[in-house]
């Protein structure tokens, strides 16, 4: 369970155009449901063999029947306000893969869907300390 929900913050504004540039260079493959958990975008190379015709269903046509009991499970805590984020992580292919379930939430803490964010961490692992010079 979640100590604080999480607060959202911005500043600026995008056009559609920025904000798909910004969501096409993410380090992260995204999906997102809607309040009703119908799958309404996602974008990056873990959805690449996957059908758009999966665009406007129901979230638990987009994941095999052992994974649906976690999914039912998060949408209840999230919907509820018991839970903001689950996550899970599992090598796929040779790469360390971690994936977060984000609740999405408005301004007033009224709950409007989940995000699915999928990091490829593999490269990460030999990173310790400081690297903060251009040359890496």
């Amino acid at each position: 369970m979640s100590a604080a929900k999480p607060t959202v913050t911005a500043s600026g504004s995008l056009t559609t155009e920025q904000m798909a540039l910004v969501l096409g260079h993410l380090p992260v493959d995204v999906s997102v449901m809607d309040a009703e958990h119908t799958l309404v975008y996602w974008r990056g190379p873990t959805f690449d063999d996957c059908d758009d015709e999966y665009i406007g269903r129901h979230v638990d046509d987009c994941h095999n029947a052992g994974s649906r009991k976690h999914i039912a499970r998060m949408i209840e805590e999230f919907a509820a306000g018991t839970r903001d984020e689950a996550v899970f992580w599992e090598v796929e292919d040779g790469r360390q893969k971690v994936t977060r379930y984000i609740a999405l939430r408005d301004s007033g803490g009224t709950y409007r869907g989940m995000m699915e964010a999928i990091v490829d961490v593999t490269a990460l692992e030999g990173y310790r300390g400081a690297g903060n010079d251009l040359e890496g």
